[in-house]
């Protein structure tokens, strides 16, 4: 249904069978400029960045927040994630994200991030 709406202009066509020129011209301008004001904000959201997924979180930075033996405990966007890490991590330290492989993250220490408190993402600040 939705994709209907962008066939407007084309829809809109048939007015000039059924109406005299005199009004079917200023009504097929009205469907033009409302078609051109759709398809500008049909542009503007599809080049907004990810806000949500998995494509989201790569390159996030979070904070280790947990050791155990196996994996380290990692607050993303106000989450807590099992993660694993070629580093040496400890309490504290700021990671990157690199990877996501199902519900455990690879992560890297973020250079200088001992620490430092990670700056809050768009999520993060609108659940505050």
């Amino acid at each position: 249904m939705c994709h209907l709406l962008l066939l407007m202009p084309i829809l809109g066509l048939p007015i000039f069978l059924l109406w005299p020129l005199s009004v079917a011209a200023p009504s097929y301008i009205a469907v033009l400029l409302l078609s051109g004001w759709l398809y500008y904000y049909v542009v503007l959201a599809m080049r907004r960045p990810v806000e949500t997924g998995s494509e989201e979180i790569l390159h996030s930075i979070g904070k280790v927040v947990g050791l155990d033996k196996r994996f380290a405990r990692v607050r993303v966007h106000s989450e807590v994630w099992n993660a694993e890490s070629p580093d040496k991590l400890r309490k504290g330290d700021l990671v990157t994200i690199e990877k996501l492989d199902g519900l455990m993250l690879t992560v890297r220490r973020y250079p200088g991030g001992q620490g430092m408190q990670p700056t809050p993402s768009r999520s993060d600040a609108s659940s505050v």
